[in-house]
């Protein structure tokens, strides 16, 4: 479940072993917006948000007696933060506060000045601030990384675990009767050998409301399930992540999730247990039923196992779901071992505008599933085929047992989608272009690099109706490899082992048209890692350099980059990807740009392509043509000049204005930037009177902070000068004055 207010009612074996009443810890609502354990880049989620519609300035509450042991401010993560030790050894957590109680905030701005440092993070020795239950100890706000304003929530154990905030008597406040839903349930090939309805790659279904999977799904080899489900709550908009999850395979217990204590030692782990490959294709979050390799996760259950081996004949699975209220639903269905046929086929266009469809491999066509689309698009809308005769809609006959006429597709619906069964046996889902053969192909190489494989595919602009070969040297013999259609759009070589992939070189697609080929290069560079080995490679002819520091990766893996097209031409070097894309990664991979032709560095950042735009990565830079960063993922890499000075607005007090003493009490002063960003870690200075004045930033409201501004004051005039510099060492400077009068 991701957001929302909810009642949870749970039985005594949930409680944490402390009986303790503790209160909700604020007045702004009880309406949450995310649970523990849900997932956050590189991390868990370890506690729960809170909603305060947007609001600032709400009280917050300790939930229950204890004393002030940690406080701390800093401009991101948690922003102002308090950490209470409890009586009963817990401890609790109070982020994103827009400020503390009178008591505390005297203690931080003490700090801050003695440190004369706007970020602080300090312990305190029990009995310096001692707190009772309902105590306001801060009020709620927008400081540190955040996407809004809320109370994030936390509590600990005595060793600083992290505890599911829900299971102690929190959660008994709550009543909650909604079944957890189910979106889509994936299959997942565990070996190169492995498939999965006939193909080595990922298959997914929608269940929407359904409670049993309608298709037996034909595995050979060993594969794993991942499900992707949400939580609702009544009442509520939100959806929330899931809190336990059961596998069982023919009755058998296989594997067992729950969100309900961790460690901070063990974060990076979400990535082994949510499946990666699909989040990094942009599939959604799919929680992994199977135990990986490297997976040491308190969430998940020892008694877990990893990959399902099938035997012969249908077996049976059950995936039960729970919230954390003991809501739970059931999804059930079959999977059999079985290996389907690969179609030999020849299409032909008939005089009256018709198609037919010769098989050569099947015996007796008894039935056939279809549907028609349009080559040009990717996602074009599909229709159904239909089997009688209609004057205008296409519709598919069976003729002379082995052949499928289509009528009336008119060129518009020129792309068939099929799947046949015989008597004995039923053929994987292929593809038919209804029209006149091309005479050109478009598109790009896309490596996919999961945990132990890696797949070469070709990504069609349009589909072509051609079955290309992937080309490649190897011990200077040039060999070709025919490239199997996972979909419409999108041809792959199946899994290749990490061996055989560092043995390809000269990396190409061929097609061959008539009486001539089409080649489509992949310029493809490659670097194998291992855990513990340190290892660096230049690519793309000296201009850049990758590397990779011990423990980058849990196993053995590819580091590779290929071209990829110039989304907006932005970019001043060719962009390129790097991969791998679908491990993830446990530390950050090193990577050093130069920029040879470029007299512009101090403003050059580098960046990743996301959603249609380039965001950028922190970039170092020196007195050299070379740019440095760190990347955490696969990533298309660009750089890109930004020579745009931040911006200074909305500005109070205003300049030659006059204002009483007792009515300044802060600048508000917003300061943006486009692309880089303000740096606001040492990027700004504030003096007033010739005094510089400790300032923080605000990220979400892009404002900017001053502590103790009554300090600086004096009757009559007052100057000042803000100087602000962004991450592109761009800078804007502003100068003023303004009246005080008694």
């Amino acid at each position: 479940m991701k957001k929302s207010t909810f009642y949870i009612i749970l039985t005594t074996c949930f409680l944490i072993s402390n009986p303790t009443e503790y209160i909700w810890p604020t007045d702004a609502s009880k309406t949450l917006t995310a649970f523990f354990g849900e997932m956050r880049p590189h991390r868990y989620h370890v506690g729960i948000d809170i909603r305060t519609y947007g609001e600032n300035g709400k009280e917050v509450y300790s939930i229950t007696n204890g004393y002030v042991y940690r406080i701390k401010v800093s401009n991101d993560g948690y922003g102002n933060v308090i950490y209470i030790k409890h009586n009963d050894g817990n401890i609790s957590l109070y982020a994103h506060l827009s400020k503390f109680n009178d008591k505390i905030q005297k203690v931080v701005e003490q700090l801050q000045f003695k440190r004369d440092s706007y970020s602080i993070d300090h312990l305190l020795e029990p009995g310096l601030i001692n707190v009772n239950q309902g105590d306001i100890i801060g009020y709620t706000g927008d400081t540190g990384g955040l996407s809004g304003p809320h109370l994030h929530f936390e509590i600990r154990d005595q060793i600083n675990r992290p505890i599911n905030p829900l299971n102690t008597a929190l959660g008994s406040q709550f009543t909650d009767t909604k079944k957890p839903e189910l979106i889509s349930i994936a299959f997942i090939p565990q070996s190169n050998n492995s498939k999965i309805n006939g193909f080595n790659s990922i298959e997914e279904y929608l269940i929407g409301n359904k409670v049993t999977l309608q298709d037996t799904v034909k595995v050979d080899g060993e594969f794993g399930i991942a499900i992707n489900a949400l939580d609702k709550v009544n009442g509520q908009p939100f959806s929330y992540g899931i809190y336990s999850i059961e596998l069982f395979v023919d009755n058998e217990y296989h594997y067992g999730v729950q969100f309900d204590r961790t460690s901070f030692s063990q974060t990076n782990q979400i990535y082994l247990e949510r499946n990666y490959e699909l989040l990094s294709l942009n599939h959604g979050e799919y929680y992994q039923l199977f135990k990986v390799d490297f997976q040491d996760n308190s969430f998940v259950d020892k008694k877990s196992k990893g990959a399902i081996k099938p035997e012969n004949g249908i077996h049976e699975f059950k995936i039960i779901v729970k919230d954390i209220s003991g809501n739970q639903t059931e999804f059930n269905g079959n999977f059999v071992y079985e290996e389907l046929i690969w179609p030999d086929y020849e299409a032909f266009e008939l005089r009256d505008g018709g198609w037919i469809i010769n098989y050569s491999n099947l015996d007796t066509i008894t039935d056939f599933e279809c549907t028609l689309s349009n080559s040009k698009n990717t996602e074009s809308t599909k229709i159904k085929c239909l089997d009688s005769f209609d004057k205008k809609a296409p519709y598919v006959n069976i003729v002379n047992d082995t052949s499928l006429v289509v009528y009336n597709s008119n060129k518009t619906y020129n792309t068939i989608e099929l799947q046949l069964e015989s008597k004995d046996s039923q053929t994987i889902k292929h593809y038919v272009l209804l029209d006149e053969q091309v005479t050109d192909v478009s598109g790009e190489i896309f490596i996919n690099h999961n945990y132990k494989n890696i797949g070469i595919n070709f990504i069609e602009d349009e589909f072509s109706g051609l079955n290309p070969n992937l080309v490649y040297r190897k011990d200077g013999d040039i060999y070709k490899k025919p490239l199997f259609r996972k979909n419409k759009n999108i041809l792959s070589s199946g899994l290749l082992t990490i061996d055989d992939f560092l043995m390809m070189d000269e990396i190409s697609i061929e097609y061959d048209i008539d009486n001539y080929s089409i080649r489509k290069k992949g310029d493809v560079e490659k670097m194998l890692v291992s855990p513990n080995i340190f290892a660096e490679k230049t690519f793309k002819n000296g201009q850049i350099i990758i590397r990779h520091e011990k423990e980058t990766f849990y196993d053995k893996a590819v580091v590779y980059t290929h071209t990829v097209k110039n989304p907006d031409n932005k970019s001043i070097i060719q962009p390129f990807y790097i991969g791998p894309n679908a491990i993830p990664f446990n530390k950050p991979l090193a990577l050093s740009v130069n920029l040879f032709n470029s007299n512009d560095i101090e403003h050059s950042n580098i960046c990743f392509y996301k959603n249609n735009k380039w965001i950028p990565l922190k970039t170092n830079r020196d007195n050299t043509k070379t740019i440095t960063s760190e990347i955490k993922h696969g990533y298309t890499i660009g750089v890109l000049i930004d020579k745009s000075k931040p911006t200074i607005e909305n500005i109070v007090p205003r300049n030659k204005a006059t204002y009483k003493l007792d009515n300044i009490t802060d600048f508000e002063i917003y300061l943006k930037d486009e692309l880089s960003g303000i740096n606001h870690q040492n990027g700004i200075t504030l003096t007033v009177n010739g005094r510089e004045i400790l300032t923080g930033f605000n990220t979400y409201q892009k404002k900017l902070i001053t502590l103790r501004l009554e300090d600086y004051l004096k009757i009559g005039k007052n100057t000042y000068e803000l100087i602000v510099w962004d991450n592109s060492n761009n800078k804007n400077q502003l100068k003023g004055y303004f009246y005080i009068k008694e």
